[in-house]
């Protein structure tokens, strides 16, 4: 009895020295009949820490490894760029030397020069009146002309193509347009003609243009009836006789050339695989809705094509300055009245187009040409 007493103290003993680890591996020795001695079981212990503290140093010094690589590669990288004297050998600016042959393309449509827009009739939006309109159509030509200029850095130039594609004039074909208008339908063409001739005289004189074609359409409100005509509308046009005197005019001029049509589209071929076709715009027929003109536009010229196929149709009478890949919708010289604000049509300001045509390419840049200070 009193050896195991003995042997009960020390167990006692042991089991105070021992931590909570310890003290696990006391139970399972106990449980398997064999109690190492309190000193050899620590030596164990520390023998597994020991182990854990190198596998976790071990672990650390791959880590430490791999980003040292990983280090050691973005330097490596950044050393070779730094030394690379042919980096800068393939990328140079672009010669001052032109290249390429182009036309550019000035549009002009809706105009409506005599008209009067009243700025307390559109919430103080636009204002036009004559006067207006000729600072506009200056305006119009000014820019057009250092557009030009401006491609002819990169591209040679030496032909203009001037498209006038009607509505010059609002004429009488709404009984409040006889009320408003500034001027009476002859009074109006002859101002517009002289507006065209005077900025006609102005590329000539300033555009360096070997040669400056000029395709003609008639507009629906520039007519001498109060029903649109289709067949004979030419026969009923203040604006088809303003397009035979100017062309009469500069019938001298060897750098002009007129291209007047009886019927709705003027066809114009550009270099020998570009055809543009020009129209006024009032044969596409758009009562608003989602998609804006786009749709009508697109399902019309796929109809024009089937007959006599262009690369692009330019069109004016909707007021709106529109690239829509395949053809481009010009804007006003008149701008937002308070007709337009009547049939909810889209704002747009006063503004007209211009592109240019590459030999090569085909169309290659299209720009608004604003008109107006606001």
């Amino acid at each position: 009895m009193g050896k195991k007493k003995e042997e009960l103290e020390v167990r006692k003993d042991n089991r105070l020295r021992l931590n909570e680890e310890e003290m696990e591996l006391v139970e399972y020795f106990r449980e398997t009949g064999t109690l190492p001695d309190t000193h050899l079981i620590r030596s164990d212990m520390s023998t597994i820490k020991l182990k854990e503290k190198c596998l976790e140093s071990d672990r650390r010094y791959k880590k430490l490894l791999k980003e040292h690589g990983d280090s050691q590669k973005r330097l490596d990288v950044a050393l070779a760029l730094k030394d690379d004297k042919s980096s800068n050998s393939f990328l140079k600016p672009l010669s001052s030397k032109i290249i390429g042959d182009a036309t550019a393309v000035m549009v002009a449509s809706d105009w409506h020069v005599e008209e009067n827009v009243d700025p307390s009739t559109v919430n103080w939006v636009n204002e036009y009146n004559p006067d207006i309109a000729k600072e506009r159509a200056e305006k119009f030509f000014q820019k057009g002309l250092w557009l030009t200029n401006l491609v002819r850095k990169g591209i040679k130039i030496d032909t203009l193509v001037f498209a006038i594609l009607g509505d010059m004039i609002s004429g009488y074909i709404h009984d409040e347009l006889a009320e408003s208008n500034h001027k009476s339908p002859t009074e109006a063409i002859l101002f517009a003609q002289r507006l065209l001739r005077d900025r006609i005289d102005f590329l000539l004189k300033n555009g360096k243009f070997k040669k400056i074609l000029i395709p003609c359409c008639l507009g629906n409100h520039g007519r001498t009836t109060l029903k649109r005509r289709v067949s004979t509308s030419y026969n009923n046009s203040f604006e088809w006789m303003m397009f035979h005197q100017l062309k009469d005019h500069y019938s001298s001029e060897k750098r002009v050339e007129f291209v007047i049509s009886n019927g709705y589209h003027v066809r114009l071929p550009l270099y020998d695989n570009f055809t543009m076709r020009f129209h006024h715009g009032d044969n596409i027929r758009y009562g608003g809705g989602v998609g804006g003109i786009s749709v009508p536009v697109n399902k019309a010229i796929k109809q024009w094509n089937t007959n006599e196929p262009a690369d692009i149709d330019v069109f004016g009478h909707f007021h709106q300055q529109f690239d829509g890949g395949k053809f481009i919708s010009n804007g006003s010289l008149v701008g937002w009245n308070a007709f337009a604000n009547s049939i909810k049509a889209e704002y747009d300001v006063p503004q007209q187009s211009f592109f240019v045509v590459d030999k090569k390419r085909g169309k290659i840049m299209v720009a608004p040409i604003y008109v107006a200070d606001k």
